[in-house]
């Protein structure tokens, strides 16, 4: 059996031994070989559990911080970082960005029918945050998941690929935080790493929250799997060292640790503000938690490619949700069994996950670093960890 150890980062009255016991059962069923997962309070006190090493060739025990490549979790700061642009005046929600980012204005849109159009609508901030501006992913799109071959059908030459819709009509998970991130870097002239060290990351002192993770700190980087989908093999990689880069991505490039993510939860539980440090005023927080849509919802369109696990898996279901709503930041919880209304939610492609409750003012974390994403263990030990700690707060 394996070994479940408990961390305590802050200590907390009250996780339960039935807790302890129950994860640990569930953990052994998962198939997940490392992991970390704590719960963190709005005061900042945090509690994890963890599981397994940290690299594979390692006799030690993964913990809270560990440092972990969170891919979209990213989105979550840069809309941070936006918001405060907007709360300084230096951009709106709803003027068109043709001027700033002309580059993106001019990307055309591939139609129902495969033709290229021109666009009629400018692309707002509102609209990239709320991925409505028509950009999508490989895994998210149809056309973009069969794009080599497609662009030779209808004659594409542009070195970039198109929208997919007009913006502000429909919804598609995409790179449109890509975009938010040149945006920041444009207005700010900072580059993205420094912006997020100024505005959010260095003041929350999340000191193992980089795009290039320093030197310093290269031994606390985790390594990563991946699940063979025909045999459900877990293959383990052998540890690579990330490439530094000059290209930052707000849509998916930051590593961070679960200790470190929890402080921004936390921060965002207290509406912008934590332990005297303020990121965003109340104000401008409640504007990026409100729902954005209202002639539609999320729309998640599945699509069959080998990084993606899309396949049924019974009662705790997939983690894409076609009937939530979408804030400036996160998905917004309107369906769920266990969390309330309005919870924020999302995760990272590597399988991490967050969930924040503001009702009952806690948040989760969940890290662990396996494709393909949505891989049935890992979500399912997600699940089933959200799940007890709703059962603990009833009991």
């Amino acid at each position: 059996m394996k070994k479940l150890i408990l961390l305590l980062f802050i200590p907390l009255i009250s996780y339960s031994q039935d807790i302890k016991n129950t994860l640990l059962q569930e953990i052994n069923l998962s198939q997940i070989p490392s992991v970390v997962m704590g719960k963190i309070n709005k005061n900042g006190k945090m509690k994890f559990y963890s599981n397994g090493p940290s690299r594979w060739d390692r006799n030690d025990t993964i913990n809270e911080n560990n440092i972990f490549r969170i891919a979209s979790m990213t989105k979550a700061l840069g809309s941070v970082a936006a918001l405060q642009l907007v709360e300084r005046g230096e951009i709106t929600l709803d003027e068109p960005l043709d001027d700033y980012l002309p580059k993106m204005s001019s990307i055309k849109i591939i139609n129902y029918d495969n033709e290229i159009v021109d666009p009629i609508n400018s692309i707002t901030l509102r609209h990239l945050l709320t991925h409505t501006a028509g950009f999508g992913y490989w895994f998210t799109s149809e056309k973009l998941s069969r794009w080599n071959e497609l662009k030779e059908e209808i004659n594409w030459t542009e070195n970039y690929q198109p929208r997919l819709f007009e913006s502000g009509t429909s919804y598609m998970y995409g790179t449109s935080i890509d975009w938010v991130g040149r945006l920041v870097e444009k207005i700010s002239g900072m580059n993205l790493e420094d912006y997020f060290r100024e505005n959010i990351t260095g003041p929350l002192e999340m000191n193992s929250t980089w795009f290039n993770v320093p030197e310093e700190l290269e031994s606390l980087v985790v390594t990563s799997s991946y699940r063979n989908l025909e045999t459900g093999e877990l293959v383990k990689n052998e540890y690579q060292k990330r490439r530094t880069t000059s290209n930052y991505n707000a849509g998916g490039g930051l590593s961070s640790s679960p200790s470190d993510y929890g402080k921004f939860l936390a921060c965002m539980l207290n509406k912008g503000e934590l332990n005297g440090v303020k990121i965003l005023n109340k104000e401008t927080f409640e504007l990026m938690n409100s729902p954005q849509l209202n002639e539609f919802k999320t729309i998640h369109r599945y699509v069959t490619v080998g990084n993606v696990d899309t396949k049924p898996r019974g009662d705790k279901d997939n983690f894409f949700d076609n009937y939530d709503n979408w804030t400036l930041a996160w998905a917004y919880e309107e369906n769920s069994v266990n969390r309330p209304v309005g919870t924020g939610y999302w995760a990272g492609f590597f399988n991490t996950y967050f969930t924040i409750d503001f009702k009952n003012e806690f948040a989760l974390v969940y890290m662990t670093q396996i494709l393909p994403f949505n891989d049935i263990h890992s979500y399912n030990l997600f699940t089933a960890y959200e799940r007890l700690v709703y059962k603990n707060l009833e009991d």
